[in-house]
């Protein structure tokens, strides 16, 4: 489990965990130079947004045994250290054990007084604050943040809002993300699939630092990992996904070596969306070129955010639904993967940017549910079933259920 933290100090410091453990840091940051310019306009990053960020430390604690729990601390005797934090290690891949996740997109963050920041995502606080609740109850193994992370689009300061204001949770249990346009997308020759102003001039670079995911090379962020019955699958959608692409043949590949008698579940995610009722937001080259791979590897879910609410589809594929769930003996959705026909679909972008409503017209039949309101979607699994749950952060209510099954 690889710990990240921020420092004034340059010198390599520690991470002391478990009994008499210690791993040294490896120390990084990034400079104005790092960061992207394009020829027509100024650059909040390189330019009138910049704040030095100090020294990036991060440090692997090794031998952790899964679905456990240990303290760990970090800092050294020269600058001092941190409080003792709790940690709990997600259940191993293959294990029979119930894996608990939550997971969503485009949080951002939020200030707790009347002061200004140039971008507040309202939403924010209420999630942290809810998901906190349920990580300090022992109910949470593992989170997963699917792109527009902290919105600080080059006003480098704001990485340090957002990182201070999720480390109640992101200290304390895995905190897995994926890469969107607010982190990647720039003008010019910025290497990404769509040029936009979106990321201020970061183009991915203070992002990848803050959060070194397994990827297989600087700025190529995509990978997958497993824990227990779920093998999870998570691309860039900012980066080439075009057919034969580096990233294509990865995903096709990546996918294609599930081992579902160990893992049963697959899930799949990237920032912008396949489906969507905001249509303006779907990029139908992107759905064109990837949903044959989510049909061909027999995806379970494919997870989304970009769209700034909760959108939940039937088994969906090419716009058609190919399979709709029944109601269980509780009335909750289910879906029966058992005799496979296409992924289920979701939207899942209502952690704190101010919501996207639904237009009137949104009538689409692969489209199930719709909420617009702030919230995360909480999931468990098992190698039976996986049981979905969308949590309305101000209310803690579950105003959405749906399960995935499959027989043994």
């Amino acid at each position: 489990m690889r710990v990240t933290w921020v420092s004034g100090d340059k010198e390599p410091q520690q991470v002391q965990y478990g009994d008499g453990k210690s791993e040294t840091s490896k120390v990084t940051t990034f400079t104005q130079d790092d960061m992207c310019n394009a020829t027509a306009l100024q650059s909040p990053a390189k330019d009138f947004g910049w704040h030095d960020p100090g020294y990036i430390h991060t440090a692997v604690m090794t031998g952790l045994r899964p679905s456990a729990t240990f303290s760990y601390r970090y800092g050294s005797d020269l600058v001092g250290w941190s409080d003792k934090i709790q940690f709990k290690t997600p259940p191993a891949g293959g294990s029979s054990e119930v894996l608990r996740f939550l997971t969503y997109g485009d949080m951002g963050k939020a200030p707790l007084d009347d002061s200004a920041e140039h971008y507040i995502q309202p939403g924010s606080l209420s999630v942290i604050k809810a998901m906190a609740d349920e990580v300090d109850n022992g109910s949470v193994d593992s989170i997963f943040h699917i792109g527009d992370i902290s919105y600080a689009t080059g006003f480098l300061v704001e990485w340090d809002f957002f990182l201070h204001q999720i480390s109640p949770v992101a200290s304390r249990v895995s905190y897995m993300t994926a890469i969107g346009n607010h982190e990647r997308d720039y003008l010019g020759s910025s290497g990404s699939v769509y040029e936009s102003p979106d990321s201020g001039g970061e183009c991915g670079v203070a992002y990848e630092t803050y959060f070194p995911m397994p990827i297989p090379a600087r700025d190529k962020p995509w990978y997958s990992i497993e824990q227990a019955g779920v093998h999870f699958t998570v691309m860039s959608t900012e980066h080439d996904w075009s057919e034969n692409s580096e990233q294509y043949e990865w995903m096709k590949k990546d996918m294609a070596s599930v081992d579902r008698s160990k893992t049963p579940w697959l899930i799949f995610s990237g920032h912008r969306p396949m489906y969507s009722s905001l249509s303006s937001s779907v990029d139908n080259k992107f759905v064109d070129a990837v949903e044959p791979l989510l049909l061909d590897n027999k995806v379970d879910l494919a997870l989304f955010g970009h769209v700034h609410n909760y959108e939940r589809t039937c088994s969906v594929y090419k716009q058609s639904c190919l399979a709709m769930p029944t109601k269980d003996a509780n009335g909750i959705d289910t879906y029966d993967h058992s005799n496979y026909s296409a992924p289920v679909q979701a939207v899942i972008g209502m952690a704190g940017f101010t919501l996207d409503k639904f237009p009137d017209n949104a009538d689409h039949t692969w489209s199930l549910i719709r909420i617009s309101k702030f919230g995360y979607l909480r999931g468990n699994a098992n190698k039976e079933e996986m049981k979905f749950e969308f949590v309305n952060s101000d209310t803690r209510e579950v105003e959405d259920s749906f399960r995935i099954i499959k027989a043994k």
